[in-house]
């Protein structure tokens, strides 16, 4: 008989509990563990926002999985699908080409993945608070707001540099609310430009309570000691749109602040997504005895699994204690199946709960006795200092809350200098994305909605001189000039942008001829309503009718069935510099230039192929009724020497053409 293979794919509470339990339960000799984790260290999450309130150092809360585990294989490598068919997973080696591994038995504890996009621009702009790494970030964007606002002298800017908003009012939010204040409390009195007046710290909730998870007592005594410590509370609100500038609510509300934490929007791992069996809310139904619904050798724990406690007949909760139990009974009923045995349902009485709130105060529930206060919060760290995975990580973790007592946090913050790269920003109708006046640091691509752009006159009245929408993109014209802005931009409606830093833009604009030649069309177009010393010849043209410079429908012209050879004649025989195509009716069809000819060519068109097949069918046009200084504005932009005139855009007949050059010689005998 060969070697048993059992496959537990995540590292978290569930996993590794599992997998010491079957290593525990299982010779070496006969059974072989795999752990996949993309870590190769196991989190303890419940002390992640003291790792971002700065009251323990990010070593204290991570376990080495192969230190935790002696005996079972671990491989810090991703599982991408699971085929139930073969009993074989499937994962990306070490040189990203695909490996698979074939299991006797396979356990999904991968838990659940993050979506902040559940709220427009939370992924763009809110920290999440999921890895260690999240809560580094929060802790170092923390200290960095407490820096700026020590040196600004605008007092508005200065508030906003010290708003924070939390957004999700479970144990994560409370606790990341509460660690965020202790921390600038504990850090104000060595700054000397602001003052507890200045800072405000926002717990936002859709619920009318906060802890849903703990009884009705516990919660408002949470709320008063929160309020009480200055934290202000937002209950039944629901954050719609993140920004730039903070969050609105429902109703409209904006809570202005450069800080926004979300503790909500978790969604099925890809893994789970992918696997071919039903879901439950994104979750994975079990049987009984939490072996995947359906499926004989793959179970699901933690997270990521739709768990009925057989207790009380209710959904399990994704919380520490219960994966961590649903982990042991899994590896206790593999054990079993292993050894011919009858399998027994998931059965568990939960201890408790327990939330530090913040200033040494905590809520707990333990065996239906309620605590609050220090003896809440007192009794929160022991339980958790004993849960913490290995005896160094308490040792580690009692010298930092021991540390914590008798001195001040730790408010280093390291400022990493990090690659530029392409982000997101998301801005609501309204909200200014730059500012006249500013430096220049980013050039921005319009994904979604519409922006405007906004100039000064002389007298300092701003006008509108463009709109922008998809596919459009600003911000090139200070970064190629080296100065700053020019103009300011404002989101027109709800605005999607791409943001890419100055030194991305500077090597893509050099590396890439075909963005180099669109950002300089653009500027051929941009630079004259954007530089002041011209915005009186455009305010010239603007009063002019186009009419003034509209001359006669072309003599020369091309029907639709004309040839490639009869274009070719016209061009040579006339000198022209374009030829339109009209209908028998007179409306304009398409256009014909040098460059549609030689493309003709070289795609092979022969001497009779008819204009209809390689004219440019959606010309730039303008109509009767707009005025000179769009159609100026037309040909900067596309790079154009002349413009076709139609009465209508509906039925494009075609009444005249408009040249540069009789434009331009007006404005200069105006001059």
């Amino acid at each position: 008989m060969g070697m048993t293979r059992i496959i537990i794919v995540g590292g978290g509470f569930a996993g590794v509990k599992c997998a010491r339990t079957l290593r525990k339960r299982l010779s070496a000799n006969t059974c072989e563990i795999m752990l996949f984790s993309r870590e190769n260290n196991m989190i303890f999450y419940p002390l992640l926002a003291e790792v971002a309130g700065a009251a323990i150092n990010p070593s204290a809360v991570t376990a080495p999985l192969r230190q935790m585990l002696p005996g079972v294989r671990c491989r810090t490598e991703e599982v991408r699908h699971i085929d139930l068919a073969t009993s074989e997973v499937e994962y990306e080696r070490y040189d990203g080409r695909p490996g698979r591994m074939a299991f006797d038995h396979a356990v999904l504890a991968c838990g659940t993945a993050v979506n902040l996009s559940l709220v427009p621009g939370m992924a763009d702009h809110a920290f999440p608070l999921k890895s260690v790494g999240d809560a580094m970030a929060l802790r170092f964007h923390v200290m960095e707001q407490l820096e700026k606002a020590e040196v600004c002298d605008d007092p508005e800017r200065r508030r906003w540099y010290l708003s924070f908003v939390v957004v999700g009012g479970g144990f994560t939010g409370v606790e990341a609310a509460g660690e965020i204040n202790d921390l600038i409390k504990a850090g104000m009195r060595f700054y000397s430009n602001f003052t507890a007046g200045d800072v405000t710290v926002t717990l936002v909730h859709s619920r009318d309570q906060i802890l849903p998870e703990v009884s009705p007592t516990l919660r408002e005594f949470a709320r008063t000691k929160m309020e009480q410590a200055g934290i202000k509370m937002m209950l039944n609100a629901r954050a719609t749109i993140a920004t730039a500038e903070g969050v609105e609510l429902h109703g409209g509300q904006m809570l202005r602040g450069a800080t926004v934490v979300c503790t909500i929007g978790t969604t099925a791992p890809l893994l789970v997504h992918r696997l071919d069996v039903p879901k439950e809310g994104g979750r994975l139904p079990t049987d009984p005895d939490m072996r995947v619904r359906g499926v004989s050798n793959l179970w699901a724990v933690g997270d990521c699994a739709h768990i009925v406690n057989a207790y009380d007949g209710r959904i399990s909760p994704t919380t520490g204690q219960f994966a961590e139990r649903q982990g042991r009974q899994a590896a206790e009923n593999i054990v079993r199946v292993l050894r011919g045995q009858s399998t027994e349902p998931f059965s568990y009485r939960p201890l408790g709960q327990l939330c530090g709130i913040g200033e040494h105060n905590a809520v707990a529930e333990i065996l239906g006795v309620r605590l609050s206060g220090f003896p809440a919060w007192w009794l929160w760290r022991t339980v958790y200092l004993l849960k913490s995975p290995s005896w160094s990580r308490r040792i580690k973790v009692v010298f930092d809350w021991t540390w914590e007592l008798f001195f001040p946090r730790d408010l280093t913050h390291s400022k990493i200098n990090r690659t530029e790269r392409i982000a997101r920003a998301h801005h609501r109708p309204g909200d200014l994305i730059f500012v006249e006046g500013e430096p220049a640091m980013s050039f921005y691509v319009v994904e979604q909605g519409e922006i405007e752009v906004l100039q000064r006159d002389p007298t300092g009245q701003q006008h509108l001189v463009a709109v922008l929408g998809p596919g459009e993109f600003f911000g090139e014209i200070a970064l190629i000039d080296g100065t700053v802005r020019i103009g300011s931009v404002r989101a027109r409606t709800t605005v999607e942008v791409l943001v890419m830093g100055k030194e991305v833009f500077s090597q893509i604009s050099g590396a890439l001829t075909p963005f180099r030649n669109l950002v300089a069309q653009a500027l051929r177009w941009r630079r004259p309503r954007l530089n002041p010393r011209l915005t009186e010849a455009w305010s010239l043209l603007e009063r002019r009718p186009l009419a003034t410079f509209m001359e006669a429908v072309p003599e020369h012209r091309l029907a639709l069935d004309d040839t490639f050879e009869d274009a070719v004649r016209l061009f040579e025989q006339h000198r022209v510099e374009f030829l339109c195509a009209l209908d028998r009716d007179g409306h304009l069809q398409g256009v014909i230039t040098r460059n549609e000819l030689f493309e003709a060519f070289a795609q092979g068109q022969s001497a009779g192929t008819n204009v209809r097949d390689f004219m440019r069918v959606d010309p730039v046009i303008i109509t009767s009724d707009e005025t000179s200084l769009m159609a100026g504005e037309l040909m900067n932009k596309h790079d154009l020497d002349w413009l076709p005139v139609v009465e209508s855009k509906e039925n494009r007949r075609l009444i005249g053409i408009v040249r540069s050059e009789k434009m331009l010689r007006w404005l200069v005998e105006q001059s």
